[in-house]
């Protein structure tokens, strides 16, 4: 990989791993950077988000998908229900936790083009999954109480949906920037109608967070979605995705370390040992090429 190539794919990690910590703000107010601001709520800030995206990319929303039906269950899958999951979860959860936890996303997909794509794996794949899972057990389960960490399973299950878009969007032909378009138009809508049934205060929390909850919303759609998701796909046109997924893996480690300096995450045993069983597990996913879904070790990369 050329020099410039590596370093434009550093900065998209930086900004994923980041994103994190972003997200968590905006959501709660942690870690306190705005008086009086505890976040806004999940829905409208997800709505915000899609809302947003789609005023950015309408301009390619041409030709549209052929499949229409295929469309709105990627949007719901990739978009709506995925965000609002990670949101929901990141109340709870912190943001190293949820880096993490959304590494599930590999694993999933790579179970999910067995049983959907017919898709063949060997013991090297099954024994990462295996590791994956049992790092992540070891994440989410709290000592203490002999529980699991509720938002790190809303995460679990945000990886799971990402995961299922993941193998929608293989009948999608579709560039990347065309499909965000189209996820950002078909998302919004829903996520308004259930933030104004289930929700309150909606502006009013939104407007407590000043400017700075204005540049985080503008950090997650500019930075994340348009430039991340724009070098990402671009590098993957010039590199073999085997190549692309193991570097990746840079994004959860800027996300935890982001969360253990930033938002003062605890360190613990479990997170540290858990984690890196993890990261290990989707790594040797990540070496095996899927040849029925071949940007299956990519789908934590399309969670962010």
């Amino acid at each position: 990989m050329k020099l410039r190539d590596f370093l434009a794919l550093v900065a998209v990690c930086v900004v994923w791993g980041l994103n994190f910590v972003v997200a968590k703000f905006s959501v709660t107010g942690a870690p306190g950077w705005v008086p009086g601001f505890e976040g806004t709520p999940p829905i409208f800030f997800a709505f915000m988000r899609f809302a947003l995206l789609y005023a950015f990319l309408a301009p390619w929303l041409r030709p549209g998908p052929t499949d229409m039906k295929t469309m709105i269950g990627v949007a719901l899958c990739m978009g709506a229900l995925q965000y609002v999951l990670i949101f929901f979860g990141l109340q709870t959860a912190t943001p190293s936790g949820m880096a993490i936890a959304l590494q599930l996303g590999v694993p999933f997909a790579t179970i999910l083009s067995v049983f959907m794509l017919k898709e063949q794996i060997g013991k090297v794949r099954l024994a990462g999954i295996v590791i994956a899972f049992g790092g992540i057990m070891l994440v989410v389960i709290d000592p203490q109480g002999a529980t699991l960490e509720l938002g790190l399973m809303i995460g679990v299950a945000a990886a799971f949906v990402g995961a299922l878009g993941m193998i929608l969007v293989k009948r999608m032909p579709l560039d990347s920037i065309r499909m965000q378009a189209w996820i950002g138009l078909l998302s919004w809508p829903p996520l308004l109608i259930l933030s104004l049934l289930t929700e309150q205060d909606q502006i009013s929390a939104a407007l407590s967070g000043g400017w700075l909850f204005l540049a985080a919303l503008l950090f997650t759609v500019v930075l994340v979605n348009i430039f991340g998701h724009g070098v990402f796909y671009y590098l993957l046109q010039k590199y073999d995705a085997t190549l692309i997924a193991p570097l990746t893996l840079m994004a959860p480690l800027v996300g935890v370390i982001s969360g253990l300096v930033i938002t003062n995450d605890p360190v613990g045993w479990q997170l540290l040992v858990g984690g890196g069983l993890t990261l290990s597990g989707v790594g040797i996913i990540a070496f095996r090429q899927n040849k029925k879904l071949p940007t299956a070790a990519l789908a934590r990369g399309k969670t962010l």
